[in-house]
């Protein structure tokens, strides 16, 4: 009876050593997962910097034609005879 008994107490001390790996194991990953995180906020909080960043320089310019003068396009050869040939006025 008492070999029985000391099968049982090393079956129970077993099951707990797996139970503890599982649960060690279980930190350690939420410890991963955590740090992940972490670092993903990292780079959220990075990426809304640089939004709000290329938002306020395109608010205050170098983006935009105001007070500049616009750009003239020059007439290519064809684009010449066609306008000469079709007989439109020229403004």
């Amino acid at each position: 009876m008492e070999e029985g008994k000391k099968e049982e107490v090393k079956e129970e001390i077993a099951e707990e050593a797996k139970v503890n790996d599982i649960v060690a194991e279980a930190k350690k990953a939420a410890e991963e997962i955590r740090s992940a995180l972490n670092e993903r906020l990292k780079i959220i909080e990075r990426e809304e910097k640089l939004i709000s960043r290329k938002e306020a320089l395109g608010a205050l310019g170098g983006g935009s034609f105001a007070g500049g003068k616009p750009e003239v396009k020059e007439e290519t050869a064809k684009e010449y005879a066609n306008r000469v040939l079709s007989g439109k006025k020229i403004q």
